[in-house]
């Protein structure tokens, strides 16, 4: 069965009393259900969902992720007014070429394609990897933003598509090396750009073995990104040839990963990056964790490894470049520098490329910085050092 999007509404912070099933319906206006405009708790069943504090999808909005929402301050809201909500819909499938036919709409991975056959796509937001069956094995292709008028556009040479999942966001700049040994040893070549060609870049090179250092990337079998694909995710490859089935690597590139607006928060305390201060002068302005607010002030965008805030696009950065702990974290004016720039960890930290050994922390203590930023020493079991990432 196709997965589909699921919440249940209910009056009251325990299971008891009214409730309300949506599957799939955008409500404009829940009063007109004869729900709310109170509600209690929230149980997101599958799928992202979208709150509005007023009708017709407008005032507050709260992304609603799969689990259970007990009070409006788990949905980061301030009273337990909503009065619409809709699914968020990700990728449009359609079962003819040039969007014709039946069309569903896609939230989250489906796998199961025996009653619906797509065979044309609109990706709305964000990446989608598509698998295929292919002569001997299963094969996949990468779906990024953007209109797939068939199949052969996507990169699928068959209409025996098994299954569909979204390509989590990865925070980090795509960085790449191919060896001419196995086990990522001898001559090496390393790409942060597109190459259309490996070939082109050193005509006797045959890659045995590949280190992707970050990022996501899509290697195609042909030359000008075109033929097979596979998607690679950060770690080695020791043997490509066994992994891949394939003799070359033709081409490679980076996945084209969508701009996007984030919160930050913070494990140990659940508050969010927030910027503080006279927003007229970066100067003076700090850096520090606070409860949730709907201020821009909490939104921030990630670009080329920098994390830019949305109130003044400034950039958070190590003040003075001290890759020491206890450094300084504060915003500045982008230059581009390793101080300005960072990747999430799978542990959840955030590192400095000034070091590996220096992850955003909470100063702590009891004086007024206590909640101010600073750089520390990575430490396995410390939860102020560890952070989530919200994507609106």
């Amino acid at each position: 069965d196709f997965i589909e999007s699921s919440v249940t509404l209910l009056q009251s912070s325990d299971d008891d009393g009214k409730t309300l099933d949506l599957v799939n319906e955008e409500i404009p206006d829940l009063e007109q259900t004869g729900f709310g405009p109170e509600i209690g708790s929230i149980l997101v069943k599958s799928g992202v969902w979208v709150a509005y504090q007023q009708k017709h999808f407008c005032g507050e909005q709260y992304v609603l992720e799969k689990g259970k929402y007990k009070c409006f301050f788990d949905w980061g809201g301030s009273s337990e007014i909503i009065m619409s909500i809709r699914p968020v819909k990700l990728l449009k499938a359609f079962s003819k070429t040039h969007f014709q036919g039946a069309c569903l709409d896609f939230t989250a991975e489906v796998s199961d394609f025996t009653s619906f056959i797509p065979c044309s796509f609109k990706v709305l937001r964000g990446c989608w990897l598509l698998y295929y069956q292919g002569e001997t094995d299963d094969n996949h292709c990468v779906l990024e933003e953007g209109l797939y008028i068939d199949l052969p556009s996507c990169g699928c040479p068959t209409a025996a598509i098994k299954s569909l999942k979204p390509i989590e966001y990865v925070f980090a700049e795509p960085s790449l090396s191919l060896f001419a040994l196995e086990c990522c040893k001898g001559r090496e070549l390393h790409f942060s750009e597109p190459v259309n060609s490996v070939l082109n870049e050193d005509l006797h090179f045959y890659t045995q073995s590949v280190w992707v250092r970050s990022g996501l990337w899509i290697a195609y079998e042909g030359c000008n990104f075109l033929g097979k694909q596979i998607l690679l995710e950060p770690g080695e490859i020791s043997n490509w040839n066994e992994h891949s089935g394939w003799k070359v690597i033709g081409s490679l590139r980076p996945v084209k990963q969508p701009a996007v607006y984030l919160r930050i928060r913070n494990r140990a305390q659940g508050k969010y990056l927030t910027v503080a201060g006279s927003l007229a002068d970066v100067r003076a302005t700090s850096v520090c964790v606070a409860p949730y607010s709907s201020k821009d002030t909490q939104i921030w965008h990630y670009c080329h490894g920098l994390f830019k805030s949305k109130v003044n696009d400034a950039c958070l950065d190590v003040i003075g470049g001290r890759d020491v702990p206890g450094a300084k974290v504060a915003l500045w004016v982008e230059h581009g520098k390793e101080r300005q720039k960072w990747r999430l960890n799978e542990d959840g930290t955030i590192s400095s490329y000034l070091s590996d050994q220096l992850v955003l922390d909470v100063k702590g203590g009891n004086y007024y910085d206590k909640n101010h930023i600073i750089m520390n020493e990575p430490e396995e079991d410390k939860r102020s050092q560890k952070w989530d990432i919200e994507i609106l």
